[in-house]
């Protein structure tokens, strides 16, 4: 019980950290770290997988909301945006969950090691992400927040891996596109943790679960990601974004081998 106390605390600060340093979304931390803690409690891995993920959605019900409430402030927040992107998001993190649950639990780790990798490999390589000269719109709304919702859900993320790419390319600057995939977060996370609560109802055994949220998990992670990520923005103001951007590139790489493994 001790060492999965501890376990889930260094989870929750390393993905808080690393939230706040890098700009990346907790669940490529929490999904592979949460894996191996339910399979050492002897879950199988069709059910450990898809508990990690949906209880790392659950955690950035409170980082997000934390994350929103910081870019509001700051003026940051096109809120025209996500009143069109929000609810395509959160829909297609509905079909996500319902894919996840699907997909056998082994072939579900390979699909996050997938993505996962392809993240950390354009981390490592790209310098920065373009943005468009263009008038500011999210065009397309209607096909890509479903399909980033879906894909974000699918593997545990908030979705800003992909939505601050999309956003740039559609003529938002970094700061707007940034503050609006946090705020897009909130949604797919939404969507994601209602999808799962409903089917794992029946599904799960495990103790001091909830459907496929797994309640120790959900609360000490989200609690301690709450607390890490003010660290990592004080962080970030010190120390060479570029360079550790391909780092943790690095580290992605490698965790995404193991899940696959």
């Amino acid at each position: 019980m001790l060492f999965t106390l501890i376990a889930l605390l260094l989870t929750g600060l390393l993905a808080g950290v690393l939230a706040g340093l890098l700009g990346i979304g907790g669940g490529l931390v929490i999904v592979p770290a949460l894996t191996w803690i339910l399979l050492s409690q002897d879950a199988s891995a069709d059910i450990a997988v898809p508990m990690a993920v949906a209880t790392s959605l659950g955690t950035m019900l409170m980082t997000s909301a934390s994350a929103i409430w910081f870019h509001d402030r700051r003026g940051g927040v096109d809120w025209a945006c996500v009143a069109r992107l929000a609810p395509a998001v959160a829909l297609g993190a509905l079909a996500g969950a319902w894919l996840a649950v699907s997909i056998p639990g082994p072939w579900l780790a390979r699909v996050f090691a997938l993505i996962a990798g392809l993240i950390g490999l354009r981390m490592l390589l790209a310098a920065s992400t373009h943005v468009a000269q263009t008038m500011p719109w999210p065009r397309g709304w209607y096909l890509f927040g479903p399909l980033i919702g879906a894909v974000s859900a699918m593997i545990g993320i908030g979705g800003g891996s992909f939505n601050v790419p999309y956003l740039a390319r559609n003529g938002y600057p970094m700061v707007k596109a940034v503050a609006i995939a946090s705020t897009c977060g909130w949604p797919i996370a939404l969507g994601g943790v209602i999808g799962f609560l409903v089917l794992g109802g029946s599904q799960v055994e495990h103790p001091l679960s909830f459907g496929y949220l797994y309640g120790p998990g959900l609360l000490i992670i989200g609690i301690a990601g709450m607390i890490g990520a003010p660290a990592g923005v004080a962080l970030a103001h010190r120390l060479p974004h570029q360079r550790l951007k391909r780092i943790f590139g690095l580290v992605l790489i490698a965790v995404a081998v193991r899940m696959a493994w």
